[in-house]
């Protein structure tokens, strides 16, 4: 029963570099393999979204997911019809967020810090290639995302230099900005992000570098708020010590954060503009769930 979600549901659960878009299409696919083999229905629905929620509770495209296919099958279609809805919103929401990215330099070159391995902001930096100078990305410790992120960024022609974490503050003064990623964006404006995200935040704050962060809406979730948000935990070993936990994702408030490239281009993160964005993701699923063309 539910084979391939459950089988997703772990290889989610234990992916330490790729993050929210990846796992959210993970698991979609998976519910479309268990609906097309007869594992899956809207009659258990119930239990899906228990399973795909505990993959990652901190992931705000995962509980978007959910919503999806609960609207799916309220309206009377399948469970197929919301993943594919979903899906085909990732692809064309991805394409946008990488259409503005121009909103970025305003014509004029920039560099660039960040930290972790976000599929959008890789993508948005290729996309402007001629106009980013350098790109500083942080190795991101414990998990050492930052290092295939700055591989990937190389491999694609940019300017790219790999820092150790705590180096952090002699680097983030040679930058125009600080360019994030987002695992989970609340109604009311926080940005979850790696751990370490909120010290590279501050850093910008006191050498006057703005913080963007580039997401697409489906990453918002709609009843949640600051501070609400289900932090993932995990471990390391640190010998001699031992044992060390620490939490995965870091919470940025609003005013931690400047301004968000999303699919209408750089605005700000007022509730207001987070909500709007939360809107346009569902407006569009619901359409295609129904069957109109977009």
């Amino acid at each position: 029963m539910l084979e391939s979600i459950r089988r997703a549901v772990l290889e989610v659960s234990s992916e330490q570099i790729r993050g929210a878009s990846w796992s959210a299409e993970t698991l979609a696919r998976a519910v479309i393999d268990d609906f097309s083999g007869g594992r899956a229905s809207c009659d258990n629905m119930d239990s899906i979204s228990g399973l795909l929620i505990s993959a990652n509770p901190t992931m705000g495209s995962i509980d978007s997911l959910v919503w999806a296919l609960k609207e799916a099958c309220y309206s009377g279609r399948t469970l197929k019809d919301g993943a594919e809805a979903f899906l085909d919103y990732m692809k064309w929401s991805r394409e946008e967020v990488v259409r503005h990215a121009v909103d970025l330099v305003k014509g004029q070159p920039i560099s660039v810090i960040t930290i972790s391995y976000s599929s959008n902001v890789v993508d948005v930096l290729a996309s402007l290639q001629n106009m980013v100078r350098k790109v500083y990305v942080l190795e991101s410790l414990p998990g050492g995302e930052g290092r295939n992120a700055a591989a990937e960024l190389r491999s694609r022609r940019l300017d790219v230099e790999l820092i150790v974490d705590a180096a952090a503050s002699s680097y983030v003064g040679r930058a125009d900005m600080v360019l994030i990623g987002a695992d989970n964006v609340t109604s009311d404006g926080c940005i979850y992000n790696k751990v370490g995200s909120k010290n590279l935040a501050i850093l910008a704050g006191y050498f006057g570098k703005p913080v963007m962060a580039v997401f697409e809406p489906y990453k918002i979730t709609e009843d949640s708020q600051c501070g609400g948000v289900k932090l993932v935990e995990r471990t390391y070993q640190a010998d001699p010590w031992g044992e060390v936990s620490y939490r995965v994702f870091d919470e940025l408030t609003r005013d931690l954060v400047d301004a968000v490239l999303s699919v209408r281009g750089l605005t700000d993160n007022t509730p207001a503009q987070i909500s709007s964005l939360r809107r346009s993701f569902e407006e569009w699923v619901m359409s295609r769930i129904e069957g109109k063309q977009r």
